[in-house]
């Protein structure tokens, strides 16, 4: 919907070109009166323009108040609040403001800030709330996927609970909403998300038989599904399928014991007679050097920007004082979904590197959106047992920008950056995505690399 709104679009693009004022009047006057489409237009343009922009934010929902440009202007005020509490203040002010109209994103928005803290009671409080019995399950899927984050069992007590509710919600006709939902795809969500939580659990039996209900309905299978599923069909003796699976797995980096014990069963099973370790050993050697290669495309050889940041404890530090050391920069916020999921492949990184003394990570949070973006900081590491070095690159007062990411000219987070004992940087990368075991051997090669 973003990209649907961006500044591509031929007819913003053309109102921003337009010289006349008669001509941009004109044009501004005809979108006054056009369709929901338009209105977004004039939205974007006056994004200076707070006044205008709330005139017509108004005037679309008032309008069309089920179309999607309605819904993203109803949502962008979520963007700017800093706690469940204040969600729950703005929804309550549109449920009187826009009687009839059909708010279950914003109430999913509100259920999930309360599934962060987490305040269970209030999250399914808002979950029954959503009107549409099919984005009820999906508001429920979001909301149990932010508390498995940091707490596996309240989710897989809250997920076996709603289960015969679900269930039921399955055979629901599909309702005409702002979103579509298809009432099967949900539930075989559900069933989807059900599982992981029980395969995370150890419960491998109830595991298997939701993972194959999943596995067996869901058109476009996610990679976990697919891991999963064939770690527990290995666990019945099904090797055939499951080999080369958990085979790709562990050539993928996922070294976890668990996994190998079970190619080695498997390809024992398979292939009796033949040298299992070899084998084991070929696919992890794989591995690596696939990384290594990727890793040397991207050396590069710049001089690191000063910078300053501060610990937990208010002191400052600044490149002079990692002098001699490899130290590897992750920029990121509480806010960022991708930086999150960054997080399980950023701490294997760490702890590789936890006992040598000339290797250092600096996670620096920055682009705070709250009033008290330390504590916001440490609760959200703190709850998920990360154990970061963490560092504070606070918004300066007259600027309202992070200073060390400006530096770095960070453009978006996450972004990493491996610096040399000398100072260079050598490495520079940005986003995440992949399994989390391959993006920490990225980072130890980058920092094996940049260190010799």
């Amino acid at each position: 919907m973003a990209q649907l709104q961006s500044e591509e679009n031929p007819q913003l693009v053309a109102l921003k070109a337009e010289k006349s004022q008669p001509a941009l009047q004109a044009k501004i006057k005809k979108l006054e009166n056009g369709s929901a489409e338009d209105l977004s237009v004039l939205i974007q343009f006056y994004a200076e323009d707070s006044a205008k922009r709330t005139i017509y934010s108004k005037r679309l929902i008032k309008r069309y108040p089920e179309s999607q440009a309605a819904m993203m202007a109803r949502l962008k005020p979520f963007v700017k609040l800093t706690s469940a509490l204040e969600g729950e203040r703005l929804l309550r002010s549109m449920m009187r403001e826009y009687p009839g109209v059909n708010l279950d994103i914003e109430k999913t928005l509100v259920a999930c800030q309360y599934a962060e803290k987490p305040d269970t009671a209030k999250m399914m409080r808002y979950i029954n709330m959503i009107a549409v019995p099919a984005a009820k399950v999906a508001g429920l899927v979001q909301a149990l996927e932010i508390i498995a984050d940091f707490d596996n069992a309240t989710a897989l007590r809250i997920a076996a609970k709603n289960l015969e509710m679900v269930k039921k919600i399955k055979e629901e006709p599909a309702q005409e909403s702002v979103m579509k939902i298809d009432p099967r795809a949900m539930y075989y969500g559900y069933i989807n998300t059900y599982a992981k939580l029980l395969f995370k659990a150890g419960n491998n039996d109830e595991a298997y038989k939701y993972t194959a209900e999943a596995y067996n309905n869901i058109g476009e299978r996610d990679e976990v599904l697919v891991e999963n599923y064939a770690f527990l069909s290995s666990l019945n003796g099904e090797y055939e399928e499951a080999l080369p699976v958990l085979a790709r797995a562990v050539k993928e980096g996922k070294f976890e014991r668990r996994y190998v014990d079970q190619v080695r069963k498997a390809y024992t099973h398979l292939h009796p007679g033949k040298d299992v370790d070899a084998y084991i050993a070929e696919l992890q050697k794989d591995f690596i050097d696939t990384i290594k290669a990727h890793v040397a495309t991207l050396l590069i050889n710049e001089v690191a920007p000063d910078f300053t940041v501060t610990d937990v404890n208010g002191k400052k530090v600044s490149l002079a004082d990692f002098r001699g050391k490899t130290i590897v920069l992750d920029f990121w916020a509480t806010w960022c979904g991708p930086c999150v999921e960054s997080f399980p492949a950023m701490q294997m990184a760490a702890n590789r590197y936890a006992n040598d003394p000339d290797v250092k990570f600096l996670f620096i949070h920055c682009w705070e959106n709250v009033s008290d973006p330390l504590t916001d900081a440490r609760n959200f590491l703190n709850k998920r047992n990360y154990t970061f070095d963490l560092y504070m690159d606070m918004k300066d007062a007259s600027t309202k920008r992070s200073p060390a990411a400006d530096a770095f000219k960070v453009g978006g987070i996450p972004a990493k950056f491996i610096i040399d004992g000398k100072g260079r940087i050598r490495f520079s990368v940005s986003g995440f995505s992949g399994k989390a075991e391959a993006a920490a051997e990225e980072v130890a090669q980058m920092v094996e690399m940049a260190r010799k």
